[in-house]
């Protein structure tokens, strides 16, 4: 059985999501669902047990960090953080800003500079010093692999996800959280976490300049282009797993509907339900008896059967 809260839950969800492109917006950098997973989205929503809460289908970031906050507290505090304010973006991760995001391979067909697309300047290939007694804001270009959050109505229901999630290559995929063990029905829902930390790739390529207010680059722009060819490479592999994960997933639930159904056909019956059919039986064939006695003995053939039956009870003495 699916529990009420769980289902007011998903239908809270499926209502956000079916808002109009136009007016839908979350907390993702590109403040939709991606379009490269949203098939995939549908068919989980589909399973009665099941609701997506989060995802990304993969994608390309180039990250400027944060001013990171000071250790001690002073007058000039204050202006510090001002400074950090104006680098969180909506969708923003943290005290930071995004300098370039895909969650599509980087198709770079014109031979534009990757410097320019991410925003940077080159620079001499030194690292930065410290700034104000702390380290630097680096900018790091990561490529991510798909990560799904799926709310699932019980433990049951989140088995056939997990085993999905691992038999597809994503091995790190996980429950969060453990409060749904022991809080029932009306406590949080397990939740689902499928992803694959081991395809990842980070590397940092840059930092931020105070002195002149840019974005500089550590790197050459051959060295970027690899990374771009590493992290497209490994979309195709991340489409892979996607499907693999898609079709393991279906078929797991699949299965389970259908020994489900099985079971309801051929299993045990409910025993309280047997006794009472079992009784029914038993009277009604006492009573089909009765009859066929009452009719013999109204036609003579009773009296002929009960002395055959004394002779040979005398003979088997």
């Amino acid at each position: 059985m699916i529990p009420p809260v769980f289902i007011a839950r998903k239908n809270k969800i499926l209502a956000d999501l079916a808002t109009p492109e136009e007016e839908y917006s979350d907390l993702s950098p590109k403040g939709s669902v991606d379009e490269g997973i949203r098939d995939l989205i549908q068919e989980i929503n589909n399973i009665p047990g099941l609701v997506t809460t989060s995802s990304c289908a993969g994608r390309i970031s180039v990250f400027l960090e944060g001013r990171k906050a000071p250790n001690r507290p002073g007058p000039e505090d204050d202006a510090r953080k001002r400074e950090q304010r104006k680098f969180v973006p909506s969708g923003g991760k943290g005290a930071g800003r995004w300098l370039y995001v895909s969650h599509d391979p980087l198709d770079n067909k014109e031979g534009k500079s990757l410097l320019e697309l991410f925003g940077m300047v080159p620079g001499n290939g030194k690292p930065p010093g410290m700034v104000d007694g702390h380290a630097p804001r680096l900018v790091r270009f990561s490529w991510e692999p798909m990560i799904l959050h799926i709310m699932a109505a019980t433990l049951h229901d989140a088995q056939p996800v997990l085993a999905a999630a691992s038999s597809s290559g994503f091995r790190e995929s996980g429950l969060q959280g453990l409060r749904c063990l022991v809080e029932g029905e009306n406590g949080p829902s397990p939740i689902v976490a499928v992803r694959s930390a081991g395809l990842a790739l980070e590397s940092v390529v840059g930092y931020y300049d105070d002195g002149s207010d840019i974005v500089r680059s550590l790197v050459t722009e051959e060295y970027l282009q690899m990374l771009v060819t590493m992290a497209n490479e490994r979309f195709s592999v991340n489409t892979e797993r996607k499907q693999r994960f898609r079709t393991a997933l279906l078929n797991n639930y699949t299965s389970e509907s259908m020994q489900a159904k099985g079971k309801t056909k051929s299993g045990s019956e409910d025993p309280q339900k047997r006794k009472e059919r079992m009784r029914a039986e038993g009277l009604a064939r006492k009573k089909m008896l009765e009859s066929q006695a009452t009719q013999a003995k109204a036609t003579g053939q009773g009296t002929e059967g009960n002395d055959e039956a004394a002779i040979w009870g005398t003979l088997d003495t």
